[in-house]
């Protein structure tokens, strides 16, 4: 076997089973307030900053659609993913507020925010967490590092560590996490 495919293997492996073993609380008390938040007719909603973004839009579609049974909806809606909105503000040099202003319009009595940290730069992340907390509603963050990530002293309820820098496995990484998180809440509500 390739020498790079195989050490690629392993450290993938060694990964997820630490994830496994190290967030397992966090990620069971984060499904188990999703599955309330949905029964009380609450709504998810989800932001990413970097690489991390497009897990986050595909999570939100995940918890809209499904994974692999019929469901009714679990409404998850993903910030930031309105691209008209996003050039507008981007070309205003208004970057940093395009989250809060998509956060806003929606305008949501009762959600859940669960953010994806890349590490990269989350001054747009920072400003959504300001804006969510003067409401008085729940954050979470899915991190690259939770002992690093800028955002955890925003009162963030949980933070479930990916524990590694590599933009790859950080991918590989959320996106488990993601279906993961999903799996849970629908045994938590339907019993699969």
């Amino acid at each position: 076997m390739n020498q790079k495919i195989a050490a690629t293997c392993s450290q993938t492996v060694r990964l997820f089973e630490q994830f496994c073993h190290e967030q397992d609380s966090e990620m069971t008390r984060l499904a188990k307030q999703l599955g309330a938040l949905f029964a009380e007719g609450g709504h998810l909603l989800i932001a990413g900053n970097g690489s991390l973004q497009p897990v986050a839009q595909q999570l939100a579609s995940q918890f809209s659609f499904r994974l692999s049974f019929d469901r009714p909806v679990l409404p998850a809606i993903c910030l930031g993913s309105d691209p008209v909105l996003n050039s507008r503000m981007f070309a205003e040099g208004q970057s940093g507020q395009h989250l809060v202003r998509h956060y806003r319009a929606l305008n949501s009595p009762q959600h859940l925010l669960l953010l994806f940290n890349d590490g990269s730069s989350a001054a747009a992340l920072m400003n959504l967490c300001d804006e969510v907390l003067e409401n008085g509603q729940s954050i979470a963050l899915i991190s690259y590092d939770c002992l690093k990530d800028p955002l955890q002293g925003a009162d963030i309820d949980l933070c479930l560590s990916l524990a590694t820098s590599s933009t790859p496995r950080q991918l590989e990484l959320a996106q488990f996490a993601g279906h993961l998180l999903c799996e849970l809440v629908e045994a938590e509500l339907f019993g699969y």
